[in-house]
């Protein structure tokens, strides 16, 4: 996708990023998985430079570029405001999203007199639509170190658009701090009303031995302290790797039986519900069913585990492992133990003289060994 800013601007509508894109460049944030821009035109201006525009009807866009396939997978979508002018666009519900920037010339906009805002730490709400607040105050706190005054909580609306709260969802889980939007959307009554799959969690206890927390919604939130990485497939699992716990019974002295099967089940109706890509769907339901499978890698042998752990995902998985098992009192040894038996598997397959265990192959001493590829797709074929 060629630079909409610069597509914008060769057909002379003046544009510039906006709301949290704005404030992300400000911060000095990665950039988030959607793009925000203002444009100085009217909306049928839009059709000149843009063939395939969608119309989300969301209050922080006016018109949309979703990218497709081809060239364009992986890119972010880009969502369109339009007004008049900078000064004349509808403020936000918080004045820090009023910031603009200008990519062409790297500069920042403040057409509405911010900028002192900018590094208070408290929020000042201004009036807005319930759904327009809360949107953009979980946003603010899972992204960037503001606050809302403990008195100050956004009214729960009535109505919560799928596209909003799929957006709402990306942008907090990558910022720095999403445990501290998504209780602030478990207080003001969100997740029970429209994420019950998430407020289920709240309540189910868990054994103190482990779970010095207890709590299996306090759990999830501690995991994303432990993240090296804020992608959105690793966050999505770590919200998710336990939304199997409230429904799974006691068996074999397992008091979560089959835990992350029934996880996976419910990640991918809570995710399809939502809208969210099929790719990112697959990934994160791999990640929330085998996420318990690291503890017993070293243990288990290397035929039960081919085909999970040379998935590409695996590593991915790895990192979930590492942020649920530094959220309890055992601490990373299992985790170094789980890189370490990885570690012998990659060396092994790629040995054409030994099998995934790392025993030597049986084979004529003239006979031509096959390549590590050839071996594991031999030895699934044979199972």
């Amino acid at each position: 996708m060629d630079d909409p800013i610069r597509l914008l601007s060769a057909s002379g509508i003046s544009a510039y990023e906006a709301s949290f894109t704005a404030l992300d460049a400000y911060r000095g944030l990665k950039a988030a998985p959607l793009r925000f821009v203002l444009a100085s035109c009217a909306l049928q201006d839009l059709a000149k430079p843009f063939d395939d525009l969608a119309f989300p009807g969301t209050h922080y866009a006016d018109a949309a570029l979703v990218p497709g396939r081809g060239e364009d997978q992986g890119a972010h979508p880009l969502y369109i405001r339009c007004a008049d002018s900078p000064k004349s666009a509808e403020g936000a519900a918080f004045p820090q999203l009023d910031l603009l920037r200008d990519p062409a010339r790297d500069v920042f906009l403040d057409p509405k007199d911010i900028y002192p805002r900018l590094r208070e730490s408290a929020l000042a709400m201004r009036p807005a639509p319930a759904e327009q607040q809360l949107f953009e105050a979980a946003i603010l706190v899972s992204r960037y170190p503001y606050e809302l005054p403990a008195d100050t909580l956004p009214a729960l609306p009535r109505d919560f658009g799928l596209d909003a709260q799929r957006d709402m969802l990306s942008l907090m889980l990558t910022g720095p701090k999403p445990e501290r939007g998504l209780e602030l959307l478990r207080r003001a009554g969100f997740l029970g009303a429209y994420w019950p799959e998430l407020a289920c969690l709240s309540g189910v206890g868990q054994s103190k031995e482990y779970h010095p927390e207890g709590d299996a919604w306090v759990h999830t939130l501690e995991t994303f302290r432990h993240r090296k990485v804020h992608e959105l497939g690793l966050s999505l699992a770590l919200l998710l790797h336990d939304a199997g716990k409230p429904t799974a019974a006691a068996a074999d002295g397992r008091k979560f039986d089959r835990h992350a099967e029934i996880g996976s089940t419910v990640a991918e109706r809570f995710l399809r519900r939502l809208g969210f890509p099929t790719p990112v769907i697959n990934e994160v339901t791999f990640l929330v069913r085998y996420h318990m499978l690291p503890a017993a890698l070293p243990k288990l042998p290397a035929n039960r585990v081919e085909g999970i752990i040379d998935d590409p995902r695996f590593p991915i998985l790895l990192e979930l492992y590492k942020c649920d098992e530094l959220s309890t009192f055992r601490g990373p040894d299992g985790y170094y133990e789980a890189c370490a038996a990885y570690k012998a598997w990659l060396k092994n397959a790629r040995n054409p003289w030994r099998g995934a265990d790392g025993k030597k192959l049986a084979r004529l001493y003239l006979e031509p060994a096959p390549p590590a590829p050839q071996r594991a797709k031999a030895r699934r074929a044979a199972k």
